[in-house]
């Protein structure tokens, strides 16, 4: 079956065979196995596969020249790393693509040939940003967790995985919300939509059920909310690895769930 992003359901093909969506040719990676959609999203019991279906998407859509994807893989995330850096720093009107040529080394050309524009540069690295976020969410966190705390390492933990590929993609997606230039807002609108639905799935299901006062309940979370965010920010800035941040905010979760044990 397949919705807009292309998702495909099979356990029938070969890794490297090539299948034909709608007189398009791409190529499976990975052979799925015991599939099932959960939140538009693919988990797999015991193993987690992913479609190489970037290129056919992008190609539908019309946002990007497709050849970017028959770059090396290495060349791919430099380039996406380089592009979510400097939108995490200065947001999209602020964001220079000589800025971008200087963090990965390639050409500004390049840049403008395979995106068209920073315009084009940015939905495509948000909508990336948001589907692999999404993914590592769904295979990290359960969707009925209760309690508050721990759902907040768990997506605390997705967040540190998250990071080991991409370290300023956290960073990015919270610069985004932020986002003041409507033009670029409008066209990512369809991505942000699903990523703020997903977080409010998540966090809406959970609650500080020992602390009745709902005022303090808030308080709690908002502290928690700034603390992940300045750690986050600040750790990533020192280049301080993935492990270590999770070590770090996993400590202070601990430190105010046992505060509000007190309170309570």
């Amino acid at each position: 079956s397949t919705s807009k992003n292309i998702v495909i359901y099979t356990k029938s093909v070969e890794r490297g065979e090539g299948v034909n969506y709608n007189g398009c040719i791409f190529r499976i990676k990975f052979v799925l196995l015991i599939p099932y959609k959960k939140y538009g999203s693919i988990k797999i019991r015991n193993q987690r596969c992913h479609i190489d279906f970037e290129k056919l998407y992008y190609k539908m859509e019309g946002q990007m020249n497709e050849k970017f994807f028959d770059l090396a893989r290495e060349k791919q995330d430099r380039m996406i790393n380089g592009a979510i850096e400097v939108f995490a720093k200065n947001g999209y009107k602020h964001a220079s693509t000589d800025d971008m040529v200087k963090a990965v080394g390639v050409s500004k050309g390049l840049w403008f040939h395979y995106f068209g524009s920073k315009e084009g540069i940015y939905i495509f690295v948000y909508d990336y940003c948001v589907k692999y976020m999404l993914l590592e969410l769904s295979t990290i966190v359960n969707d009925r967790e209760k309690d508050y705390f721990e759902l907040i390492m768990q997506i605390a933990k997705t967040k540190a995985k998250v990071g080991r590929s991409y370290p300023y993609l956290t960073i990015f997606l919270e610069k985004a919300a932020q986002e003041s230039q409507q033009e670029i807002v409008a066209k990512t609108a369809q991505s942000r939509q699903n990523y703020e639905k997903r977080m409010s799935d998540y966090l809406n299901f959970a609650e500080i059920e020992i602390v009745p006062d709902k005022a303090k309940r808030d308080c709690i979370k908002k502290m928690l909310d700034y603390t992940i965010s300045g750690i986050i920010r600040e750790r990533t800035a020192e280049a301080a690895g993935a492990e270590a941040i999770f070590k770090e905010i996993k400590a202070y979760i601990e430190l105010v769930r046992d505060m509000t044990l007190d309170l309570a």
